[in-house]
């Protein structure tokens, strides 16, 4: 099963997660997390775009708890093949997936994952986010992004 993902960060160096989305190709299956606590220091624009998108309640997660309930997610998922268009996402979520740097949940990790990298995903991106000016204003939402990612590669396979 195909899952697209995105996530958020709050640093220069796409290494501080602030939050992680997968979406299914079929949208039956959907995770979507937001580190608990905050990165405390994050660049201006993150702070002033990303953060106020954040839906924090139940979707803020511990490190623990999130590496947790992403590998109870990934476990629920026949196959799972996570596809991406930015490297830095894909180290972000092996990264959640391994436990950050010290937690070590009872879930085994998901043994049967593949990764799928889509390059030069800008155009159909550009033309989602433009057939979807309601979505616009929540960009840079995880969720959102990894939605429009997922769209993003249906239409370039002309689905």
């Amino acid at each position: 099963m195909d899952l697209f993902l995105d996530c958020e960060w709050a640093d220069v160096l796409a290494s501080d997660l602030v939050s992680l989305a997968l979406v299914s190709l079929d949208l039956q299956h959907v995770f979507y997390a937001e580190r608990d606590p905050l990165p405390v220091d994050p660049t201006p624009w993150v702070k002033t775009v990303v953060y106020p998108l954040l839906d924090r309640g139940p979707t803020a997660m511990s490190e623990a708890v999130m590496t947790r309930q992403l590998r109870k997610f990934l476990a629920s998922v026949e196959r799972p093949r996570i596809c991406y268009d930015f490297g830095a996402d894909r180290a972000l979520c092996q990264y959640v997936i391994n436990g950050f740097q010290t937690s070590k949940p009872d879930e085994p990790v998901p043994a049967d994952l593949r990764w799928q990298f889509f390059e030069d995903m800008r155009e159909p991106m550009v033309r989602w986010w433009g057939s979807h000016p309601e979505e616009q204003a929540r960009r840079h939402h995880a969720l959102v992004d990894a939605h429009a990612l997922r769209s993003a590669c249906l239409s370039l396979c002309g689905i």
